[in-house]
């Protein structure tokens, strides 16, 4: 249908297969640890949902549903960078760099992690691909795919901390954060504790 490719790599079709054919992945490694596929595997099980209930139902879909579904499939496709908020008044389109600026705020407000990894910040020569893509945040990977987000976190934790719980902490106040403040939906959150700190808590 497209010849476009996620951030990553991977043809938006390949995904779109999966989905639509019910298929395991082609290559499950890259997708057990890439961010930008997972949130497109959710954005579009979410979207093509509507036909896999029709389908299940002795009637035919109706040709325009058909054609809604497939018209949500090509935005999504145009638009890897960012996640897209529709609305009748127009849409809200938010750079992937904002949700990871947003969770490694929210992972900080948690008591026992001394820090977040991932800058947050950008030069003011950089394009607005380079804002919203890869150079936004080093080390919160953040996948976007319509009104679904995929982050994947590294924080380092106070000394005494109990990790497990302080994942579950960290992981509830992203959920929280980012629905709160951009209303899409948190998909996964993967909390990778990296390091502990010993001393004073780390500005």
């Amino acid at each position: 249908m497209t010849e476009d490719n996620l951030p990553c790599g991977v043809p938006f079709d390949e995904i779109l297969d999966q989905v639509t054919d019910h298929r395991p992945p082609r290559d499950p490694r890259h997708q057990a640890t890439c961010p930008t596929c997972r949130a497109t595997l959710a954005e579009l099980g979410d979207v093509w949902s509507l036909i896999d209930e029709l389908a299940a139902q002795p009637v035919q879909a109706p040709t325009h549903l058909l054609h809604a579904v497939m018209d949500r499939i090509r935005e999504l496709s145009a638009q890897p960078w960012y996640a897209v908020l529709t609305t009748p008044q127009g849409d809200t389109k938010i750079a992937a760099r904002v949700v990871g600026a947003l969770a490694r705020l929210a992972a900080e407000d948690v008591p026992e992690v001394s820090l977040a990894l991932g800058g947050g910040h950008h030069s003011k020569d950089q394009s607005l691909a380079e804002v919203a893509g890869p150079s936004g945040e080093a080390a919160t990977d953040v996948g976007v795919s319509g009104t679904h987000v995929v982050v994947d976190i590294d924080v380092i934790a106070d000394l005494g901390a109990h990790l497990p719980h302080l994942a579950d902490q960290v992981r509830a106040r992203i959920h929280q954060d980012i629905a709160s403040y951009t209303g899409l939906t948190v998909a996964e959150v993967n909390v990778n504790i990296v390091d502990v700190h010993t001393t004073e808590r780390i500005d």
